[in-house]
């Protein structure tokens, strides 16, 4: 007897979970790009044909390996379909195919996420890994069933959009997935349980287990492991998830001061007063870093709050350079450091680039940002003193120029763009940078803007108090007249509307010399300025301040390039018209005058549509498997008939006595009888028996001396079904009258004969009723009487 795994419905069954699994997964990197819709529905369809090849050849009973490179194969094709149109691999079609993966390759490495539309689409790269993600399930779950392993290609794949934007995925995405592979972990467990039980009677060498309760142990441990690996980093210092907000123990959440507020006082306040003295023999400590601003709230920067564990304290080396290659020449510096009584601040005075510190014990580094933040509020720099080993690098500007995307290489918080940013701020970014053709190149067009080309002014008289907050970004672009808090944050955000990775430091300009020849900052040092983000050369200054403020911008931000032939301009900010309108701001909307564009997400809706037609296919199978064979049998003879009276007291509950004679199956399945109620009054304990429904009884009759004669007679029979159909029906109408009405529409929409189910031939007890009644030896003998 073949177990139910081998059969086509359930490969069918697990291998289209499993698809699910999949492909649920892979939306999860719908913020890669604006047009995931392209990739989506494909992917579906392609998971659709090759889960069914799967499950097709694993029925067949084909050797794992020709599985897989069948599907290899099949999947290939089908990749090549989805991107040229044909999947027929022709030259022409394979070179079209090439220079889609080559274009896409190029995207990925010139564009932020999510790549917007209007470029080379990077939808051969997703789909290629997305039938990866969909094979290497279907392998694990079905071919090598090993369903809990495939969790782990799942994992991968869900973390894949947060190791490269940073940003969480959402919640109900999880759980969709998360119920999934519950599901596929349950069917299987259920399997390899069932193979375990009771054989069929006459069979040695088995023995029977409960499966139901097993089942749900295995249920129960696998909601228990995905509900820890929620809880659990809310407990863990050394992990975090974004579902819950929170900090665990071994970690101290510094409500930070906002370094701006401290910067526009004493701008303002016109006093020059000398803060703090740094003494050394290298060069001049100009850019001396206080902290750095990382999150922008649509109105102003501020530093956002710190986990700072214990174990980073300030005293001794600091972790590798962030982003700078090793190739990077670099020279090392002390500097020893005096504060005056006149700045307290809660953040440590030090240089952008540090490999060293001692400050003590009281302060903390942060190891996103490279602060120095005190460990207790009742700590600040006044009168402390402390040293650093300070790193001067020597940046190659051709390399920061053919650099690839840093978005993937830095927190999610430092290329946040908020969805109330003005509109007109993003078209002025895309307008001034559309030219240039690389990332490095727009941040070098950004700065010469607000330096030269753009007509801004400094003037510190624009300072707002310390109590007006940050000033309006739009109204500083318009009246192009502010100080370098403006213009770093304007940068800073613009740099991040065209892909790159920002941040705004504020610190110290440039010191000058005091008389015991040491370097002397004071009030009026104080400055802003952005930092961008270059993979293999790290978080580099940009200034943008104009040079009645400051002295000449860092030599890298001035370099020339070749000019680039190529049409195509790796940027991460399409042309004006093109940018996408977000907020409510009702001058924006005027401007778009967009009436034509529909407000409706067609492409997830028609996608979770087809998601939704999938899962109720998946689940009407059974059923559509069960009525295919009906009607089969119904054309054929006495045993088909006599098949299908048999899947019909499966399906009804029962399970049936295997090795009986017909005429023993018949007295077994005549206690099962019940008289047929077609008014809906079905009570809910029916009584049964042959006596209750005496017109079934005698169709079963009938139905069993057919067969007896059809077997054993000295000249069989030959008894057409079509002559004894409608004996069967009352037989069935009987045994279906004798069960609930859920057994009875379990048995219609969820047949236990196509699906599986342990079994015994004894009948099955009724639940809430104890067994009183003496039970039949006659159906109770476990000597097998092997008669037909």
């Amino acid at each position: 007897m073949r177990s139910s795994w081998s059969t086509l419905p359930h490969q069918l069954r697990i291998a289209g979970i499993a698809l699910l699994a999949a492909w649920t997964t892979v939306l999860s990197w719908r913020v890669l790009t604006e047009d995931f819709g392209g990739v989506a529905i494909p992917l579906l369809l392609i998971g659709v044909v090759l889960g069914g090849a799967g499950a097709l050849a694993r029925w067949s009973r084909l050797p794992g390996l020709a599985i897989v490179a069948g599907q290899l194969v099949l999947g290939g094709l089908l990749v090549l379909g989805a991107t040229t149109g044909s999947p027929i691999p022709t030259p022409s079609n394979v070179d079209t195919f090439m220079a889609a993966l080559s274009d896409a390759l190029e995207t990925s490495r010139s564009y932020a996420a999510p790549v917007q539309s209007g470029v080379p689409p990077v939808d051969p790269l997703l789909l290629i890994g997305g039938t990866l993600v969909v094979l290497l399930v279907d392998l694990i779950a079905c071919t090598m069933r090993r369903a809990p392993v495939a969790g782990l290609v799942l994992l991968a794949a869900y973390t894949l959009p947060v190791a490269v934007t940073g940003n969480a995925v959402s919640w109900w995405l999880f759980a969709v997935i998360a119920g999934l592979f519950l599901t596929l972990v349950y069917i299987q467990h259920s399997d390899h349980v069932t193979s375990w039980g009771r054989a069929p009677d006459g069979e040695k060498g088995s023995f029977s287990v409960r499966t139901g309760a097993i089942g749900n142990s295995a249920l129960a441990l696998g909601a228990t492991a995905i509900a820890l690996a929620v809880v659990v980093p809310v407990a863990v210092p050394t992990m975090s998830m974004s579902v819950f907000e929170g900090n665990g123990p071994g970690t101290r959440e510094v409500e930070v001061q906002d370094p701006m507020v401290d910067l526009r006082r004493d701008l303002r306040r016109g006093e020059d007063v000398p803060l703090l003295w740094v003494t050394t023999v290298g060069p001049k400590p100009t850019y001396l870093r206080i902290a750095v601003l990382s999150r922008f709230s649509g109105s102003q920067w501020t530093p956002g709050d710190r986990e700072i564990p214990e174990s980073q304290a300030a005293t001794g080396a600091l972790p590798p350079l962030d982003g700078v290659g090793l190739d990077v020449r670099r020279r090392e510096f002390k500097y020893d450091v005096r504060v005056g009584p006149d700045f307290a601040s809660s953040w440590l005075p030090i240089a952008a680039q540090t490999t060293r510190i001692a400050a003590g014990n009281d302060w903390r580094y942060d190891l996103n940002t490279r602060d120095v933040i005190a460990a207790r509020e009742d700590v600040t720099t006044a009168n402390s003193t402390y040293d650093y080993t300070g790193v001067e690098l020597t940046y190659d500007a051709e390399r920061m120029n053919s650099a690839v995307s840093g978005a993937g290489s830095v927190a999610g918080i430092f290329t946040e763009v908020p969805s109330t940013l003005n509109n007109e701020i993003r078209r002025i970014a895309a307008s001034i940078t559309a030219d240039a053709p690389t990332r490095f190149q727009k941040a070098q067009v950004l700065q010469q803007w607000f330096r030269e080309d753009g007509g801004f002014r400094y003037d510190l008289s624009e300072v707002p108090s310390a109590g007006d907050g940050s000033a309006d970004l739009l109204a500083f672009l318009n009246d192009r007249v502010g100080y370098c808090e403006q213009f770093a944050a304007s940068m800073a955000i613009m740099a991040r509307i065209i892909g790159i990775p920002s941040r705004v430091a504020v610190g110290f300009l440039e010191p000058e010399r005091a008389t015991n020849g040491s370097w002397e900052f004071s009030s009026r040092d104080l400055h802003a300025w952005p930092e961008l983000y270059f993979p293999g050369s790290g978080w580099v200054r940009f200034e943008p301040t104009p040079q009645t403020r400051t002295s000449r911008p860092p030599d890298y931000t001035e370099a020339q390039f070749a000019a680039v032939t190529e049409t195509p301009t790796p940027s991460a900010a399409r042309p004006s018209e093109d940018l996408p309108e977000r907020g409510a701001d009702a001058a924006a909307d005027a401007a778009a005058d967009d009436s034509s564009a529909s407000s409706i997400p067609w492409v997830p809706l028609v996608a979770g549509l087809l998601g939704l037609a999938l899962v109720g296919l998946l689940l009407l199978t059974p059923r559509l498997v069960r009525t295919a064979r009906r009607r089969r049998r119904l054309d054929g003879d006495v045993e088909d008939l006599w098949v299908e009276l048999r899947d019909v007291a499966i399906d009804l509950g029962h399970a049936w006595p295997v090795g009986r004679s017909p005429r023993r199956a018949g007295e077994w399945l005549g206690h099962l009888l019940a008289m047929p109620v077609h008014d809906g009054s079905r009570p809910d304990r029916p009584r049964r028996g042959r006596d209750q429904a005496p017109e079934a009884a005698q169709a079963l009759d009938r139905l069993v001396s057919a067969l007896e004669r059809s077997r054993y007679a000295r000249n069989p029979e030959i008894f057409t079904a079509d002559h004894l159909a409608g004996d069967l029906v009352l037989v069935e109408e009987s045994l279906a009258a004798g069960v609930t009405s859920r057994e009875a529409r379990r048995a219609e929409w969820w047949p236990t004969s196509v699906v599986g189910q342990r079994r015994s031939w004894r009948p099955r007890a009724r639940a809430g009723r104890a067994s009183t009644t003496t039970p039949d030896h006659e159906s109770t003998r476990t000597v097998d009487e092997l008669v037909g």
